[in-house]
């Protein structure tokens, strides 16, 4: 087992690491409040939920810190007898919480873009017995070894259920970088939390100290994600657009007809030969622009 010097600096730059992610999504907080001024009081109300939590994360982190640096700096059996009986319980459920309201979010946003019941409410199943496996993790946090099992369990449905939603929304939307590297994230954590071995009573062990990185700054991995995925709606729906117009084009020039400009959005009149004469069809109906409807696709 690594010694405890090299456990808890692990753990420090796990926190240095959240605070770091912290400062990311204020920056994304600031941009949604900015652009994103159309969107309804649910998504809003989401998004001031998401700062909340995250702030509320945050300043647990810094709370830890302070307490092992100022007032037990000098006593390293002390901050790790601590970590290990009190504060990688603090840290589950917070972790779990605010993961499982990012998840949320995404069944959300698949439910907009699939309508499928299947598809959406599959991975919110695993989601949900992943937040009750992280709350029996907690509960059972006195017997070391049934916590780290739940605690592994509570991960690896989590993944499962990241990576059939990824899937599902590559699969509609052809993009979910986001979703793919939470995925990753939990997929590493549960090596890691596997791997090392048996824990020691009453000091800090190989695996709490790998279930505890991912508790510090794993939800934060998902809440950038999620404010990714709502600051960049925008330049999804232009690219789709240009991507329309690219692929009219295309289709008006392999029919031949390139004589003007506006050839991919009006439709050009036409004569119509009858008994009583030539008839326009213009005189039967006004020329109209055609364009996408993107928003009942992108806003989900």
């Amino acid at each position: 087992m690594p010694p405890q010097s090299t456990l808890l600096s692990i753990l420090n730059l796990a926190s240095l690491a959240d605070l770091f992610l912290q400062g990311v999504l204020c920056g994304q907080f600031a941009r949604y409040t900015n652009v994103n001024k159309h969107d309804n009081g649910l998504m809003k109300l989401f998004v001031a939920g998401l700062a909340l939590l995250t702030a509320l994360k945050s300043i647990q982190v810094l709370t830890i810190m302070a307490i092992q640096t100022l007032t037990l700096v000098q006593n390293l059996g002390a901050i790790s007898h601590l970590w290990h009986a009190q504060w990688i319980m603090n840290t589950v459920l917070p972790e779990a919480v605010i993961v499982f309201y990012v998840q949320m979010f995404f069944c959300h946003r698949l439910w907009g873009l699939s309508y499928n019941v299947y598809v959406s409410f599959v991975p919110m199943a695993f989601f949900v017995f992943a937040l009750v496996a992280a709350s029996v993790a907690a509960y059972f946090f006195s017997n070391v070894l049934l916590s780290t099992l739940w605690c592994a369990i509570h991960l690896g449905v989590a993944m499962i259920g990241d990576f059939l939603q990824t899937g599902s929304i590559v699969f509609y939307l052809r993009s979910a970088a986001p979703g793919a590297l939470c995925a990753l994230v939990n997929f590493a954590s549960v090596i890691a939390t596997l791997s090392f071995p048996a824990p020691t009573k009453n000091q800090l062990s190989g695996p709490e100290a790998a279930s505890s990185v991912a508790n510090i700054f794993l939800p934060k991995f998902y809440a950038v994600a999620a404010m990714w995925t709502l600051n960049s709606r925008d330049d999804i729906r232009s690219a789709a657009a240009n991507n329309l117009t690219t692929h009219l084009d295309l289709g008006t020039m392999a029919s031949g007809d390139t004589s003007s400009p506006e050839a991919p959005w009006h439709l050009a009149p036409a004569e119509l030969e009858t008994s009583a004469g030539s008839l326009s069809a213009k005189s039967l109906t006004k020329s109209k622009t055609i364009r996408p409807n993107l928003q009942q696709v992108w806003e989900v």
